[in-house]
């Protein structure tokens, strides 16, 4: 029998099974009072982030750590607001540290290591004036730096920032990997190695983009400023497998046509 297979059925079919498998992910995820959409490409938005060299002032030699805090203020999934800052009460700071300059230069800087931890806190208390506020909590979500290739330096990083880095007036941008640990409650939900690292072939789960100064502020620390923490998505098992059995119930029905 000569098989009649219209372009417009096979799309009608792969339609439904698209439709079911949005369907399976379509319900949002809430983690410790955290609204986290339902596994598209995320976006965590800091409003500030405070940073400085251990002992106070900015880097400035080999050696010389980082560290710092911020705040979340909104979560994206794809286009979607899914989450803001005081939504079910509830505030997501971050703290970071551990990360070490391994080159610098006035428009260049290599950093190494880095751990970075978000804490889910109903108490909303964070306060840049004073720098408090940022590590209580539960402990929502830890990442450390994943190493990359710098192609400016050829060094092996986890953060690299550039600008004017040296001097009196500091302005630049950072960019860098992460990873979670598995010790934060949402961990294992942003466990997707979507990205890859340039030069090592290292798996990461997020990337970082920040951008900063030390203009005068209002703030603690001398360097403020702003971050992007993103991650591509990546489909869940479950769709993966409700699209497979869809192609091969198009394949069956292929079959049983041409029977």
């Amino acid at each position: 029998m000569k098989l009649q297979f219209s372009v417009k059925q096979i799309v009608a079919t792969l339609g439904a099974v698209y439709l079911a498998s949005v369907s399976l992910t379509a319900s949002a995820v809430l983690i410790d009072g955290i609204e986290v959409g339902s596994g598209g490409n995320f976006h965590f938005l800091t409003s500030t982030i405070m940073e400085r060299k251990v002992g106070g002032g900015l880097i400035s030699a080999v050696g010389d750590q980082l560290e710092g805090v911020g705040q979340v203020t909104q979560i994206f999934d794809g286009a979607n607001l899914v989450w803001s800052s005081g939504d079910n009460g509830r505030e997501l700071t971050l703290s970071f540290s551990g990360y070490t300059a391994t080159s610098v230069s006035p428009s260049h800087i290599t950093f190494d290591g880095g751990l970075v931890s978000f804490y889910s806190d109903p108490a909303q208390d964070a306060n840049f004036g004073t720098g408090t506020g940022f590590t209580n909590g539960n402990l929502w979500m830890q990442l450390v730096g994943t190493e990359f290739t710098d192609l400016a330096t050829g060094l092996d990083s986890t953060l690299v920032s550039d600008g004017t880095l040296l001097g009196s007036s500091i302005s630049g941008t950072g960019i860098g990997l992460l990873s979670v640990t598995g010790a934060g409650l949402a961990d294992s939900f942003f466990d997707t190695n979507s990205q890859v690292a340039l030069g090592t072939g290292n798996v990461a789960d997020w990337e970082i983009n920040s951008s900063f100064n030390n203009t005068p502020s209002p703030f603690l620390f001398g360097t403020h400023g702003t971050a992007n923490i993103s991650q591509n998505a990546v489909p869940e098992p479950a769709s993966l497998m409700l699209v497979g059995l869809g192609l091969l119930g198009l394949a069956g029905t292929i079959r049983s046509r041409k029977s």
